[in-house]
């Protein structure tokens, strides 16, 4: 579902994502009570919404409002690339944000990612995020050892498998379990930890040292390497005198 007040804006991902196999745009709408209406009748998997983060968290935490026992997942598609509003509609719920200057490619892979649980940052934002590690709420003041102390063995791994960026499925698949029993992992680390989702869950695990974010692989260093001195043609100077 799109959610924006600009109608060539949603015309022009409702083409893109049109593109695409296996995804289906089930309504656009502008941002308010129709959007949340439409959001309760279509009940899409996936949101993507250019707006404040009051919006935002009436979409991602439905309790109380017409979307009660739905919560689909948020993607923030927006022109703003500051750290406070990617902090902002984190904290609001949502479990993607790409800027609208993305690529087809980025934009349907957040879509594929979210909707299989899993989170989506475009690239630009990514580094922000892990150097902004406050956006992290301490469960009641307890150190990170101990909040991970109360997991569980397998509830462990399935944290780590968040942390390095991997999908339900790819969690269910690397454990040999179902994707159901994942979910239910998933489920039971949130709560126990008291965090909101797992982009929390993932910041979590990599600023206690359980695991460290990947690393991007590096490039050939003979690729990078500036050309030695004795490859380099010698200059032609002339000289008029």
């Amino acid at each position: 579902m799109l959610v924006d007040n600009e109608d060539l804006v949603r015309r022009g991902f409702r083409q893109a994502l049109g593109e695409a196999p296996y995804i289906t745009v089930v309504a656009d709408t502008r941002v308010g009570e129709e959007a949340l209406r439409m959001a309760e009748l279509r009940r899409p998997q996936v949101v993507l919404v250019d707006a404040e983060c009051e919006f935002i968290r009436k979409l991602a935490q439905p309790s109380g409002t017409a979307l009660a026992g739905v919560a689909p997942g948020i993607i923030v598609l927006t022109s703003n690339a500051l750290d406070s509003h990617l902090l902002g509609s984190l904290k609001a719920g949502a479990r993607g944000f790409l800027l609208k200057s993305a690529s087809q490619d980025e934009l349907i892979s957040a879509v594929r990612a979210v909707a299989d649980g899993a989170a989506f940052l475009c690239p630009t934002m990514t580094r922000r995020l892990i150097d902004r590690f406050e956006i992290l709420p301490p469960p009641h003041e307890r150190s990170h050892a101990v909040a991970l102390a109360s997991l569980s063995g397998r509830e462990t791994q399935v944290l780590c498998g968040i942390a390095m960026g991997r999908s339900n499925q790819e969690i269910a698949h690397e454990l040999h379990v179902t994707l159901a029993t994942v979910k239910s992992h998933v489920s039971r680390i949130l709560a126990k930890l008291e965090l909101p989702n797992r982009m929390h869950a993932a910041l979590m695990a990599q600023r206690s040292g359980l695991v460290h974010p990947p690393q991007p692989p590096r490039a050939k260093q003979a690729a990078a390497a500036p050309c030695p001195p004795a490859a380099r043609p010698e200059p032609v100077v002339r000289r008029a005198w």
